[in-house]
């Protein structure tokens, strides 16, 4: 027998990805485009001394920038990430040059977090879910 079509009889249910906040979702924005700083970052290190600690140690905080992407799903996972703002404003250190980039990078990281945390706050007093998309 077939299925007369816009049928959902024995279609798989869609699977709903869960409501990402707007601390998720600006947090995560940010570590992207500290991840592409950083790679560039690692590459300008690279041309200028042409020493391996340098452009490692770029290549480690964008690993750790990736890897704390999935932890901010939860409440606390703001915390991991301001650790690694830590490590991208450290990579001074290699290359004095890359502080300036550093104070942009973690500003941005800072007005998203507050930014964040204001839409949260609006969205619990108009009695709506915290956790939803901003603006829905």
């Amino acid at each position: 027998m077939t299925e007369a079509p816009g049928s959902t009889e024995g279609a798989r249910p869609a699977r709903r990805r869960p409501a990402r906040g707007a601390m998720e979702a600006l947090l995560r924005i940010t570590h992207t485009l500290q991840a592409a700083g950083l790679l560039f970052g690692a590459l300008a290190t690279w041309g200028v001394t042409r020493d391996w600690p340098a452009p490692v140690a770029f290549l480690v905080v964008v690993a750790l920038l990736v890897l704390t992407m999935p932890l901010l799903s939860r409440p606390w996972g703001w915390i991991p990430s301001l650790g690694v703002q830590v490590l991208v404003a450290a990579l001074t250190w290699f290359e004095p040059v890359w502080g300036v980039v550093a104070v942009v990078l973690i500003g941005l990281w800072i007005y998203c977090f507050a930014k964040a945390r204001q839409i949260e706050r609006q969205r619990r007093a108009a009695g709506l879910d915290p956790r939803g998309a901003p603006g829905a």
